[in-house]
């Protein structure tokens, strides 16, 4: 049985979100770049947590100035930040996210497919727990309604996402090193993602575009309060997040307090 660090945080904005994703990402990959030296290699992580204010995550790539409606954006309170991960736009609000970091040995040996496959497979877990039978997705093109505007996130499934009745209900981008990975996945709780579509630059004018993206979005993506009629707490579907990595990698927690019950709890 291995052993990874569990770290359950949040609320916190979305720069200092990052930052801590980002510090953990480069001491994996500095301890796995340096390893046979002198001191203990750091422990994988499953880091989980929250966002305050929301705010919209862009990928590695994108630029604000094109990607957002940054007087928008201010206007309704909320924040913007870059991720170190790929992908396109994703509204941090009602949900969850979490951070993997890990060596890319042992269960994470393979390719990038493989990768994502393997956590794809704990989330089915998580989701197995609360009563949701998802499957992988395979990776489609985004549907682009305006010739200025990227889809967002959700628009389209990606690598070893999952869906629920073909609509996606997790999504994930990831970043590799040389020797260490970091992954990110936004698993939302209720229907606030939408809302991305107001954030986005449509010109004056653009509004039949603005709503058949919200359509698209719409019909293209769920949450868990579109599919059930309870909702635990967030700290409930940290808990159960947890539960499933453990079951489905055989690992137990450092330290082992952070998950109430312990991994084998229900």
């Amino acid at each position: 049985m291995s052993t990874w660090r569990l770290q359950s945080d949040g609320p916190l904005d979305g720069e200092n979100n990052m930052r801590l994703d980002g510090e953990l990402f480069a001491a994996c990959e500095e301890s796995e770049l340096n390893r046979g030296g002198s001191g203990e290699p750091p422990l994988p992580v499953l880091r989980t947590y929250t966002w305050d204010p929301w705010t919209v995550s862009l990928g590695q790539g994108q630029q604000p100035d094109m990607a957002l409606d940054l007087a928008e954006l201010r206007r309704r309170g909320y924040g913007w930040v870059r991720r170190p991960t790929g992908g396109r736009a994703v509204f941090h609000a009602d949900e969850i996210t979490y951070a993997v970091i890990a060596p890319l040995r042992g269960p994470f040996a393979g390719s990038l497919s493989e990768t994502h496959s393997r956590i794809a497979h704990a989330l089915q877990r998580f989701y197995r727990y609360l009563g949701l039978e998802t499957e992988l997705s395979r990776p489609a093109p985004a549907v682009e309604l305006s010739p200025r505007i990227k889809a967002p996130c959700f628009v389209a499934p990606g690598l070893a996402e999952l869906e629920v009745d073909g609509r996606k209900i997790a999504g994930s981008a990831q970043r590799r090193g040389r020797r260490a990975f970091l992954q990110h996945g936004s698993l939302p709780i209720g229907p606030a993602h939408l809302e991305l579509i107001d954030l986005l630059p449509f010109a004056e004018g653009d509004s039949d575009a603005r709503a058949r993206m919200r359509r698209v979005l719409a019909r293209r993506s769920t949450c868990l309060r579109d599919l059930l009629p309870e909702i635990p707490s967030v700290g409930e579907l940290q808990i159960l997040l947890a539960q499933a990595f453990a079951e489905e990698f055989a690992l137990r927690w450092e330290p082992p307090d952070n998950v109430e019950g312990g991994a084998d709890a229900r």
